[in-house]
């Protein structure tokens, strides 16, 4: 099981465990309590917007590198 996971895929797994804890975590709530506004917004909503960007970005590239898949071996013939 061990040998299926390149060190892209466990990259992938990290940026996205990462972006999760950034949207879910109590962290969420110090960036609700910064007041700038920035792009007529408030920051809480760019935060999120960020990081949902951020984590839909990494599902892209996982999908498109087929990170689901387990790495094919060459067979002997």
């Amino acid at each position: 099981m061990l040998t299926y996971l390149t060190p892209r895929k466990l990259a992938l797994y990290a940026g996205i465990l990462f972006c999760f804890f950034m949207l879910e975590s109590p962290i969420i709530m110090w960036a609700n309590q910064i007041e700038p506004m920035l792009f007529g917004m408030p920051f809480f909503f760019l935060w999120n917007l960020f990081w949902w960007f951020a984590l839909t970005a990494l599902f892209l590239v996982a999908y498109l590198t087929n990170w689901g898949s387990p790495t094919k071996r060459p067979t002997a013939q």
